[in-house]
């Protein structure tokens, strides 16, 4: 349910783009993310820093989209957000020693330190190459290539160095309850 949830605003942007057009989908994204920023913190009473960061791109670059009418700026948007959280991994690893992968995947894997670095590393140089092939995909392209790349390909690629990287792990698995 929460794969759901954290893709909703994507699903409703490509939902729009298919039965109307880039600007409505833009719109509906818009609203999407508030809505999905609106229910996290009624639920939870907070609401995720990547959350955050969406919402701020989406706000200024679907505005943008809208406010002058022209598809450029919500085709960059992506890569904005993947060179953010390619920084932002860079950010707390060399300044204040914190590697987010690790924290987050430490409690499943019992990795050497050098494991968890270059595991961040291999995402950091994923979304800036990510960022990259975006602008490329955008500008090269047509509009009807990019909404498919944005929400198929990007995910697609995504869930597969995710599962070569968690399959490179294996071998450090935690086992049973008491680790």
């Amino acid at each position: 349910m929460k794969f759901l949830f954290d893709f909703f605003p994507l699903i409703v942007f490509f939902a729009g783009y298919a039965f109307v057009d880039i600007f409505f989908a833009t719109g509906a994204a818009m609203a999407a993310t508030v809505l999905q920023v609106a229910w996290s913190w009624l639920k939870h009473r907070k609401v995720e820093r990547l959350m955050w960061i969406n919402f701020g791109a989406i706000m200024f670059f679907g505005g943008l989209t809208l406010l002058l009418q022209d598809e450029r700026f919500i085709k960059v948007k992506p890569t904005i957000v993947y060179w953010i959280i390619a920084g932002a991994l860079l950010v707390s690893h060399y300044f204040f020693s914190k590697n987010p992968i690790k924290l987050m995947m430490e409690p499943h894997f019992d990795a050497p330190e050098r494991v968890w670095t270059r595991w961040l590393i291999n995402w950091v140089m994923y979304f800036g190459v990510l960022g990259v092939v975006n602008l490329l995909v955008a500008h090269g392209f047509s509009t009807d290539v990019w909404v498919k790349f944005k929400v198929f390909g990007t995910l697609a690629l995504t869930v597969v160095l995710a599962f070569v990287q968690t399959f490179m792990l294996m071998r450090y698995a935690r086992h049973g309850e008491g680790k």
